[in-house]
């Protein structure tokens, strides 16, 4: 990409998974580019006071993964090399959705589990040995600087968090901002004469704690993994355990509208017991603890619209939480974000070095990667009553559909297979329309009900489609 090396400078506000992708793209297309993050970043896998989440249990989407391995190849090896754990993610887990088990066969769509502190250093390690990118950490961008006509963004002005330095200006023919769900892009535009971005709030009120257990063989026979999602709308309990580096297990256990696991030994065990299925509490009841709980509580999903602006500024663009924040349990932030930034790597290609209107294009492209997820992801939220804010029309009519879905995915491979691939962000919500699906669900509806459950340890998975 030689031809577009010559627009000079590029600055990243962030130093989160969504900061460190947007620097690798940025490096393709800029001379030098610097990456500028509040907190000091270390070379190992430690957890950072900037990311709160860190301690809770992350899984990668396939969608993320194949997204992640395209900006850095081996980048999986590496990571597996280091504890990770590859999933097939029909496969390899043992998942409860509303009402029963969903099949599992083996799929070829991979997935990886490991902890966010150790995908974050194997990232930012890559980013690092980046010839052309530089990071400035233990830094705090106080403002951007603009054009006499403010047209467009030319830099931003940063300080050290130690104050022993004077605040500075850093010329920039383009700012990515990756400031998070916090942010302060809004009214930093504001300030220089334009319309914030329109914010849709979806209040969900959730909580969730983890704890890590030593993983030992035969804790999950048959299985790497357990999700149990609760069916709406009376049951608002969510568990994960998910294999971590270390020969560790992560449980986490979330609730919606204030229905939260408890920091304690009875509490937390309680909680699990009263999931929809056993497979977590049978095998953490008899886990050895490693450490204490950690808990964390998100209020609402959040996407601030900014393809809807009619007027932005010419050299600054938004990304990851800052653009788009999810209700974690459905799993699609590092993914989604990772998506967004393969669409701002698009766009830079496409521009070929003339950046004017890159923002805009951007911001287009970027929502409809977004729409996916923000549909599943507010549309599931709206199926419990107490969830506030924006519905989109007919949601009950597709929460009612999906129901059947899941119905659907306990018996039927081809459904299991094109909810799993929606799900994992690989297709799009239309392929759950699609003639062959709706047939399957059309022949699950019309079954009588089964009065029992899929047992919990399948036959091995077969490798037939």
């Amino acid at each position: 990409m030689a031809e577009s090396k010559r627009n000079g400078n590029a600055i990243v506000i962030g130093g989160s998974i969504a900061g460190l992708m947007a620097a690798r793209v940025l490096a393709d297309h800029f001379v030098r580019v610097t990456l500028i993050e509040r907190d000091i970043l270390t070379h190992g896998p430690e957890q950072r006071k900037g990311v709160p989440q860190g301690q809770q249990g992350h899984g990668l989407l396939a969608g993320g993964q194949r997204a992640m391995e395209g900006l850095f190849p081996g980048l999986t090896a590496d990571l597996v090399a280091e504890g990770a754990t590859t999933l097939d993610v029909i496969a390899d887990a043992t998942w409860h959705q509303p009402g029963s088990y969903r099949l599992r066969f083996a799929s070829g769509l991979e997935g990886i589990s490991l902890s966010r502190p150790l995908l974050e250093a194997g990232i930012r390690r890559r980013v690092r040995a980046l010839a052309n990118v530089a990071v400035l950490d233990g830094c705090e961008v106080t403002g951007l600087v603009a054009s006499g006509d403010r047209a467009r963004v030319t830099g931003v002005t940063v300080r050290r968090r130690d104050g022993e330095a004077a605040e500075e200006a850093l010329a920039a023919a383009l700012v990515v901002d990756a400031g998070g769900r916090g942010s302060r892009a809004p009214s930093w535009l504001e300030a220089l004469g334009y319309a914030r971005p329109e914010e849709e709030k979806i209040a969900v009120g959730v909580g969730y704690t983890s704890r890590l257990y030593r993983r030992r063989p035969g804790d999950l026979p048959g299985a790497r993994a357990a999700i149990c999602q609760p069916t709406p709308p009376h049951e608002t309990r969510i568990g994960v355990l998910l294999p971590l580096e270390g020969d560790r297990w992560i449980a986490t256990l979330a609730g919606w509208l204030g229905d939260h696991a408890p920091a304690d030994d009875a509490g937390f065990l309680a909680f699990a017991r009263s999931l929809a299925a056993p497979d977590i509490y049978d095998v953490i009841k008899q886990a050895e603890p490693l450490g204490d709980y950690a808990t964390h509580k998100f209020p609402a999903n959040l996407r601030r619209r900014y393809e809807r602006l009619g007027r932005v500024p010419e050299g600054y663009a938004v990304v990851g939480d800052a653009l788009c924040s999810f209700n974690p349990t459905y799993g699609q932030g590092m993914s989604s974000a990772a998506l967004a930034v393969m669409a701002l790597a698009d766009c830079l290609r496409e521009a070929r070095g003339d950046l004017r209107g890159l923002p805009g294009r951007f911001y287009k492209r970027a929502a409809t990667v977004i729409d996916t997820p923000w549909q599943m992801a507010a549309g599931g939220d709206f199926a419990y009553p107490g969830v506030t804010g924006k519905r989109a029309p007919g949601t009950d009519v597709i929460n009612g559909y999906m129901g059947r879905v899941f119905g659907a995915a306990t018996a039927d491979r081809h459904v299991c297979r094109t909810l799993v691939e929606v799900a994992n962000l690989l297709a799009p919500p239309s392929a759950l329309f699609a003639p062959r699906v709706l047939l399957g669900v059309l022949r699950s509806t019309l079954r009588r009900p089964q009065a029992t459950q899929l047992a919990r340890t399948l036959p091995a998975p077969s490798t037939a489609d």
